[in-house]
């Protein structure tokens, strides 16, 4: 009868034991597998609340903005994931990309120009040099635009009246 309560007790126990950041890792990638993005971020959420030291947490806050951003439509929550992952991991090789990502979400997405302008004036203050400096530095130059006019510098001369080109005067 001892023998038994013995292995009731170890039994509760460990099925008490709180999961390691391997095994929940598992377990997100698992979710995100299945395509149940809600079970995946919440569990990538759990590994960096409860592991924000490890690698896991590093992973799990960029898989965990890709989800929000791309598979949960969450602008602001991706947003969050990314400013977060900048803050914890900023010596980490994907910190000046989350930066750039979230004011790209700003600017793009939200339409928060001045939130946008402020991350990617630090962005280019921080990494000058950066493969993104000039993609930041033309988000900032077309901050508020029409995306046809920046895209398309011809459609500028246009009259928007007529929607005709506008003849320009030949020099001779």
């Amino acid at each position: 009868m001892k023998l038994s309560a013995i292995f009731i007790l170890l039994f509760i126990l460990s099925s008490c034991t709180p999961k390691s950041d391997v095994d929940l890792y598992t377990d997100a990638k698992a979710a995100e597998g299945k395509k149940d993005f809600q079970k995946a971020s919440e569990i990538y959420e759990q590994i960096v609340d409860q592991f924000s030291t490890t690698a896991y947490a590093e992973t799990s806050l960029l898989r965990l903005s890709v989800i929000y951003n791309n598979d949960l439509k969450d602008s602001r929550k991706a947003i969050h994931s990314y400013q977060r992952y900048y803050t914890m991991f900023p010596t980490s090789k994907q910190a000046p990309t989350m930066l750039f990502l979230s004011g790209f979400i700003y600017n793009n997405d939200l339409r928060q120009l001045d939130s946008a302008r402020i991350v990617y004036e630090t962005f280019l203050k921080k990494y000058p040099d950066h493969e993104l400096a000039a993609s930041a530095r033309f988000e900032l130059e077309t901050l508020g635009k029409d995306p046809s006019q920046t895209l398309n510098p011809q459609t500028a001369d246009v009259d928007d009246s007529k929607n005709k080109p506008v003849k320009k005067a030949l020099k001779k």
